[in-house]
């Protein structure tokens, strides 16, 4: 039977790689695009040739590293990039909203706006997609002098695998406490402040399981 121009998959696939193509022209090189997506600079070259179908997630990673559409990039219709009031070569990184952008104890109702990152910045931190990051507000003195009061804390939510030394957010009574981790011998997990004055949390292995991770902290940054 003779393939038909202009219908079925390998015509959609071609399409694509026309439109992947054009959005990897936006990175400085191909392997700038390939790290941010996670594979190498030949699965790229086999998605533009439309000889392999590339993950959604690929494609999403792409997209919002360079603020294109992904419904245009998915089926080349509407507008080329993704309508923002953020300045080009920035990521507008969300607080968590109402109360739930602070942590330990505050009386003030004004949470900040976005935080804006550099993307090649940004991009050189975490492959998590932007959607997923998270500032979180330190309230408190638990971790100081490393984290002080009013610092924000850059949080990736995809990540709530807990690892030794590694910062994360916890949700404990409806607030978030911000704990370093350390992983015991016996399957416990002991969280722990920075300030001396606060004692070491040791969680067996059944309460541990409960934990409620918002994710783990990349950066934190505030005054001098």
């Amino acid at each position: 039977m003779p393939t038909i121009v202009g219908e079925g998959p390998a015509t959609f696939r071609m399409e694509l790689g026309v439109r992947i193509h054009w959005l990897l022209g936006l990175f400085e090189n191909r392997q700038e695009a390939a790290d941010i997506a996670g594979v190498t600079p030949e699965h790229l070259a086999s998605y533009i040739r439309g000889s392999a179908k590339p993950p959604f997630e690929l494609l999403n990673r792409l997209a919002s590293a360079k603020g294109v559409s992904l419904d245009w990039l998915a089926t080349g219709e509407g507008s080329q990039f993704v309508e923002s009031d953020t300045p080009d070569g920035f990521v507008a990184v969300a607080v968590q909203p109402d109360g739930d952008a602070r942590i330990g104890d505050a009386d003030d109702d004004d949470a900040p706006g976005d935080f804006l990152f550099r993307r090649v910045w940004l991009s050189g931190l975490t492959r998590t997609p932007d959607e997923h990051l998270r500032i979180v507000i330190n309230r408190g003195d638990a971790n100081e002098p490393v984290i002080r009061d009013g610092d924000q804390l850059l949080v990736d939510t995809q990540d709530k695998h807990i690892a030794d030394d590694a910062l994360y957010v916890f949700v404990s009574d409806g607030r978030y406490l911000a704990r370093f981790v350390e992983r015991l011998a016996t399957g416990a997990v002991a969280l722990k402040s920075r300030n001396p004055d606060f004692r070491v949390q040791t969680l067996s292995p059944e309460d541990v399981g409960k934990l409620q991770v918002l994710g783990r902290v990349l950066w934190h940054g505030g005054k001098m």
